[in-house]
C-alpha cells in the first residue's frame, strides 16, 4: 500500500463523509455535484465506504468504476482495511456492521466472489494512507495531527485509521473519543483537515478541520464538502440502515 500521497488538482473536487453501503444515497450526491460543477469534478472519498449499509458491494463496486475512470480517488480507512485483511485470509472480528458485507461477498456467486475479491484488493493496495491536496488541504480518514504530516509510521497510520481514544468505552460499548481538534494550534499557512469516522449531525468545523461523516448509514444524511468553495452538499438518507442501540 502506498503511504501518503501529494496531489495538485487544478479545479474542482469534492470530499464525501462515510458511506458505510449507503449506495444510492451517494450515487445521488455523486450526481448532484457532477450537475453543480462538472463532470470531471474529482470525488475524494475519507473511507468507510462499506459495512452497516444494505449495499456495501454495490457501492464498492461504484467507487472502483469510478476510480477506474480517474474520477475517483480513497484514502485508507478502518472498516475497508478490514475488509481488505479479511479477504487475504486475516484473522478478524467480525462485527455486526460487518457481517452485513460478508453476507453480501459470500451470496454472489463463486466466480463473481473471486474477481471481486482481486479487484478490491488490487484497488485497496493502491490507496495512500492520506493525501495532501495543493498543500493546503489533507483527507485523512480519522484525521491527522499536523506533526504527523510527512510521516506513515505505525503511530500515524493507527491515528489517521481510528482516531484517538482515552483508554475508557462509552456506555454502548465503544471506545471514547479525544475531539483531536481541539488542541490544534492553527497558524496562517496550516492546511485545512478533512476527515470522517466520527459522526455529527452537521458538518463539524474546529481549528480548520471538517469533520463530514454525517451519519447517512444511521438515518440522517450524506455530506459533501467543497474546499476550494467553502461549500457543503448534502443527500439525505432514505432510511435508517443502521443502529448502535
Amino acid at each position: 500500500m502506498e503511504g501518503y500521497k501529494k496531489l495538485n488538482i487544478n479545479g474542482i473536487y469534492a470530499v464525501i463523509g462515510d458511506i458505510h453501503g449507503c449506495y444510492y444515497e451517494f450515487k445521488r450526491l455523486v450526481e448532484k455535484i457532477e450537475n453543480r460543477y462538472g463532470k470531471d469534478t474529482i470525488i475524494i472519498s475519507v473511507g468507510d465506504t462499506i459495512d452497516r449499509g444494505d449495499y456495501n458491494i454495490k457501492t464498492l463496486e461504484f467507487t472502483m468504476d469510478l476510480f477506474e475512470k480517474g474520477k475517483y480517488l480513497e484514502v485508507q480507512s478502518n472498516h475497508n482495511d478490514k475488509f481488505y485483511r479479511w479477504l487475504k485470509g486475516r484473522n478478524v472480528k467480525i462485527s455486526y456492521g460487518m457481517q452485513k458485507t460478508v453476507d453480501e461477498f459470500l451470496k454472489l456467486p463463486e466466480e463473481k466472489r473471486e474477481i471481486l475479491k482481486n479487484r478490491f484488493l488490487e484497488f485497496y493496495e493502491k490507496l495512500p494512507l492520506y493525501i495532501i491536496i495543493n498543500n493546503n488541504v489533507v483527507v485523512a480518514h480519522a484525521g491527522i495531527k499536523d506533526e504527523y504530516i510527512g510521516r506513515t509510521d505505525k503511530k500515524v497510520k493507527s491515528f489517521v485509521l481510528y482516531g484517538e481514544t482515552t483508554g475508557k468505552f462509552t456506555p454502548e460499548g465503544f471506545p471514547e473519543r479525544v475531539d483531536w481538534t481541539k488542541k490544534r494550534k492553527v497558524k496562517p499557512d496550516s492546511p485545512k483537515i478533512v476527515y470522517g469516522h466520527v459522526v455529527f449531525p452537521e458538518p463539524y468545523i474546529n481549528n480548520k478541520c471538517y469533520g463530514i461523516d454525517t451519519g447517512c448509514v444511521l438515518g440522517n444524511k450524506l455530506t459533501a464538502y467543497i474546499p476550494e468553495k467553502e461549500e457543503f452538499l448534502f443527500e439525505k438518507a432514505k432510511k435508517q440502515y443502521y443502529s448502535f442501540e
